[in-house]
């Protein structure tokens, strides 16, 4: 089933962004860590995956409206590559622009003057407030870049987790907007491989997540014409340490000091070090092969220091 989702997902146009990381056995853990940080810096780790698809179907629109947070790890990727590729774009962003470090680097790229600032008040409603801007040839991409045309692209996880034949028993993976992990839930579902992907859910709820996890399998069997089994392979986590959404504490600080000064790399106290904080508090508890995803982002790290 492998070389079936490979076939597929080749035949959607998408860039050469890398779409192949390391994976290697960690010293104070029982598992194995998958090093999609090492895909890139400026656009961290594993997000380059879904930019892949992404960026071919924003070339065919004259302008992009880019929605996120105010220091959104997504909106400060894809800004550097609509730049690159010479597409216009405006940002929605949550008030609270131009703080943190990811907040500094949109605003270096970007003049005030194609930023919208939307209220936290008004936060429930930036898509309606983006749609009435937009014109007949503006694409509206929502937070996180979670739209189809990110999914062809951000199957090459699953398909680089599969392709030396390594099968793990528990995966653990970080959800922000979550198609990163719905599309490792898909991926391995139609490639019917065994293990439980264990998702720590850091944004939204348990039943936002499955709507979209509805919404994407629906796209994946639309988009590339074949049936996928509704996945029954996951299980859905929240944090139990600095449990809101950005929040971090002590206890944090201490995992991402424990991971630099053990393991070699660094992770962020917004997403990976809070999983391998669930992970190191989960893993002792489990049979079997274990793999986590460090999917980058360790930039916002240097805000804290």
């Amino acid at each position: 089933m492998l070389t079936d989702l490979l076939s597929l997902v080749e035949k959607i146009p998408q860039e050469d962004y890398p779409a192949s990381s390391r994976v290697h056995r960690l010293k104070t853990l029982d598992a194995y860590v998958k090093r999609d940080d090492e895909l890139g810096f400026g656009i961290s780790g594993s997000k380059i995956r879904k930019y892949r698809s992404l960026i071919p179907e924003l070339r065919k629109f004259s302008e992009v409206f880019v929605i996120g947070g105010p220091n959104s790890n997504h909106v400060a990727g894809i800004v550097q590559l609509l730049i690159e590729n010479g597409i216009s774009y405006r940002l929605f962003l949550r008030e609270g622009y131009g703080s943190g470090i990811n907040g500094k680097v949109i605003k270096l790229m970007t003049p005030d003057s194609q930023v919208s600032v939307v209220s936290r008040d008004d936060w429930s409603k930036v898509e309606s407030i983006a749609q009435k801007q937009a014109g007949p040839e503006t694409f509206v991409l929502q937070e996180g870049g979670s739209v189809p045309a990110s999914l062809p692209g951000a199957l090459t996880l699953p398909l680089d987790i599969v392709k030396n034949e390594s099968e793990f028993d528990h995966i653990f993976i970080d959800a922000g907007t979550g198609l990163m992990s719905i599309a490792l839930i898909l991926g391995m579902a139609f490639m019917s491989k065994p293990g439980i992907v264990h998702v720590l859910l850091l944004a939204g709820s348990e039943e936002g997540f499955i709507e979209k996890l509805n919404g994407f399998h629906k796209d994946f069997e639309k988009m590339f014409d074949v049936q996928c089994p509704f996945p029954e392979n996951f299980c859905l986590r929240f944090p139990t340490n600095a449990k809101s959404f950005g929040a971090t504490n002590r206890a944090l600080f201490k995992e991402i000091q424990i991971v630099a000064e053990t393991e070699g790399f660094l992770v962020d106290p917004i997403y990976s070090g809070k999983l391998f904080y669930e992970a190191r508090r989960l893993i002792p508890g489990l049979s079997g092969s274990k793999l986590i995803i460090h999917s980058g982002g360790a930039a916002p790290l240097f805000g804290f220091l």
